[in-house]
């Protein structure tokens, strides 16, 4: 198909289910009327198949028109009554209204039967494609008494329900508040990155074999509450929509060093500073770029910057992100890998890459429960960084107690609030400036 037979396909598409929505509205709303005049109750399940975009993308929306097609008839079959009603919401939501329900148990039992009738895959030719829907249940009058209000929460029972184990969520209150309470969060998140108003902060590092500070790493912070610290991956995602990701780079690593290299001449300080980047900011060609003139304005050696490395996923997926990593080691600088999710089985093909690092999370370490086994596995997981040739930074160490056990069993260096919360800048100078407090 041309390009513009398929523009022309998608528009076509398009408008259709705007004229499914809102026939589904319509139909709601009498069905709302029904159950208002007898007393009943009603439910309204969202059915969304991501997986819809991703078969529009490889094969066209003829393809994916065709498995929608599927979708909707293993629906018919195997999960609604004949007096139920199944409308076309969007490109890969569907909406399913029963009629009447006695109440939320019928709904999710329905949105059961949902997922198994569309657990079997759709062969494409020879690839196997699974649906893997989300099911958001929303119940009149319980939810709402107006059809546009009754499909807003069960979008937003939706959205919660593709973040767990079930795949289903019955609409509350409270996830629509948390909900909410995120979509703010982002909104002044973004304006913060695009007015640059986010601070560093600065939590210490120590070497446990000397027992002394040895670098510090770079953490950031809202402007307006002080006492928050703001994840990397959150910046990062903020940065990404308001197109500015090359912007929170160089900001961050600029002020890092710049700090870096005043601890040094004015506190005696020479420390080591990390970075945190998720990911997917490797896959932005300009990062090598943005460190090596951040680098040489701040005449600092490329061993003193730690570049660390989250959600190592992507490197897996993607080989732009591998060759940046590379250009990256090419500076000079240190890599460290800062993956909480990390399986061991990653560590694999990991170890073709150019990480000199691993931090290791060893809170559950200190749970009485795990001692008689805590110390073998610390020293299994510490044994096998060092084999690959890679220095180990324990998280979350509790006590003093804890870090002489870790410096026993090799451990190099430890991050751990107990010994230094993160500092501004001038309150790690007062801190740890020339004598360690």
């Amino acid at each position: 198909m041309s390009e513009e037979g398929s523009a022309g396909s998608k528009s076509v598409s398009q408008g259709s289910r705007v004229a499914g929505t809102l026939r589904l509205i319509e139909a709601l709303r009498t069905r709302m009327d029904e159950r208002r005049a007898d007393g009943g109750n009603l439910a309204l399940l969202l059915i969304e198949c991501g997986v819809i975009g991703h078969i529009d993308t490889t094969w066209g929306y003829h393809v994916s028109d065709a498995v929608r097609a599927r979708i909707a008839a293993a629906l018919r079959a195997e999960v609604l009554r004949p007096s139920d009603l199944l409308g076309d919401l969007g490109h890969d939501e569907f909406a399913c209204v029963l009629s009447p329900v006695d109440g939320s148990a019928v709904a999710w039992l329905a949105a059961e039967k949902s997922l198994r009738a569309l657990a079997n895959p759709f062969w494409i030719g020879e690839d196997e494609i699974y649906a893997r829907p989300s099911i958001g249940i929303a119940m009149y009058p319980a939810h709402g008494d107006q059809p546009e209000l009754l499909l807003r929460q069960a979008k937003s029972a939706c959205a919660v329900a593709r973040g767990s184990a079930s795949h289903a969520a019955v609409y509350d209150v409270d996830q629509e508040n948390a909900e909410t309470s995120q979509l703010l969060y982002r909104n002044r998140l973004r304006t913060a990155v695009t007015d640059d108003a986010l601070d560093l902060v600065f939590q210490p590092q120590y070497d446990l074999r000397l027992g002394q500070i040895m670098g510090a790493e770079s953490l950031l912070r809202g402007r307006e509450d002080a006492r928050t610290l703001i994840p990397a991956e959150d910046a990062f995602a903020a940065a990404e929509s308001a197109g500015r990701v090359t912007e929170l780079l160089s900001s961050m690593l600029n002020r890092a060093l710049r700090n870096c290299s005043e601890f040094r001449f004015s506190a005696g300080l020479d420390l080591r500073i990390a970075v945190n980047v998720p990911g997917r900011a490797l896959l932005h060609p300009d990062l090598p770029d943005v460190v090596a003139r951040a680098l040489g304005t701040w005449d600092l050696r490329p061993g003193r910057l730690i570049i660390e490395v989250g959600e190592t996923l992507v490197l897996g997926a993607e080989p732009a992100a591998r060759e940046t990593l590379a250009r990256l080691r090419q500076l000079g600088v240190k890599l460290s890998i800062d993956d909480p999710s990390l399986a061991l089985a990653s560590l694999f093909w990991l170890m073709n890459l150019s990480f000199q690092e691993i931090k290791i999370d060893v809170a559950r370490a200190h749970d009485p429960s795990w001692e008689p086994k805590s110390e073998r596995i610390l020293q299994s997981i510490i044994d096998l960084a060092h084999n690959l040739e890679l220095e180990v930074v324990a998280l979350n160490v509790a006590d003093d107690a804890a870090a002489a056990r870790l410096k026993k069993l090799g451990c190099d260096h430890m991050q751990a609030d107990y010994r230094g919360p993160a500092l501004d800048a001038e309150g790690f100078v007062t801190r740890f400036g020339f004598n360690e407090g």
